[in-house]
């Protein structure tokens, strides 16, 4: 009996222990997209609240400039987005985010879209 009640118990809590960390739900532009319209933008959204003073996206042209500014936070700190700096011309962009959970889990990644105006 205690075996299958420790059983129970530990599928109960290694799920939770496991699914700790927030992970990106989506974000806009989606990952390797092409798009004719240069977003103004770039919005991600995770599932799970950030800590703020950890948390960032950066945008960057296919040189390594940097064409994105400050990151801002809405809907309970669990979208991230960043203005990006002027009309963006034709061309790979790379968006790199950087999260911390509020358990101090963090968590980083990185895609490119495409534009072709």
């Amino acid at each position: 009996m205690k075996k299958i009640l420790m059983s129970v118990v530990l599928l109960l809590v290694v799920p939770a222990i496991s699914f700790g960390h927030i992970f990106m739900i989506e974000s806009t532009p989606a990952p390797q997209s092409v798009t004719k319209k240069a977003p103004e933008k770039i919005t991600i959204t995770f599932a799970g609240s950030v800590e703020r003073a950890f948390s960032r996206v950066e945008v960057f042209d296919e040189k390594g400039r940097k064409v994105s500014g400050k990151t801002g936070f809405l809907e309970n700190d669990t979208i991230m987005e960043a203005d990006l700096q002027g009309p963006l011309s034709s061309g790979k962009y790379t968006v790199k985010w950087k999260c911390m959970s509020l358990d101090g889990h963090s968590q980083k990644g990185k895609f490119a879209f495409t534009v072709t105006e």
